[in-house]
C-alpha cells in the first residue's frame, strides 16, 4: 500500500511544481500596464503582498509543495525500513 501512497504523492507533485514554476514566472507584474502611479501602485501592492510576502499566497503554495515532498520521502523511508524489516524477517524465519 505504500508504494500506491507515495504514487499519489508523486503525482501530485508532477501537476503542482511545474504551475508553480510557471506561476512565479507568469505571476509577476514587470511594470504597471497603463504606465500611470495607480497602477504602478496596485503592481506594487501585489508584488509585495502576493508573490513575495513570507506569509503570502505564493508562499503558501511553496510550504504546501515543501510538505508534499516531505510526505514523498517519509513514505519512501517507511517504505525501505518496511522492506528491510520483511527481508530480515524472511531470512530469519527461513533458517529456523
Amino acid at each position: 500500500m505504500l508504494p500506491a501512497v507515495r504514487a499519489a504523492f508523486d503525482e501530485a507533485l508532477a501537476e503542482l511544481t511545474p504551475q508553480l514554476v510557471r506561476l512565479g514566472i507568469d505571476g509577476l507584474i514587470p511594470q504597471p500596464w497603463l504606465g500611470d502611479p495607480v497602477s504602478a501602485t496596485v503592481a506594487t501592492y501585489y508584488q509585495a503582498n502576493v508573490m513575495d510576502a513570507p506569509e503570502g499566497p505564493y508562499a503558501a503554495l511553496r510550504a504546501y509543495e515543501a510538505e508534499l515532498l516531505k510526505v514523498r520521502d517519509n513514505l519512501q523511508v517507511l517504505e525501505d525500513h518496511y522492506r528491510r524489516t520483511e527481508g530480515e524477517n524472511a531470512a530469519l524465519w527461513g533458517r529456523l
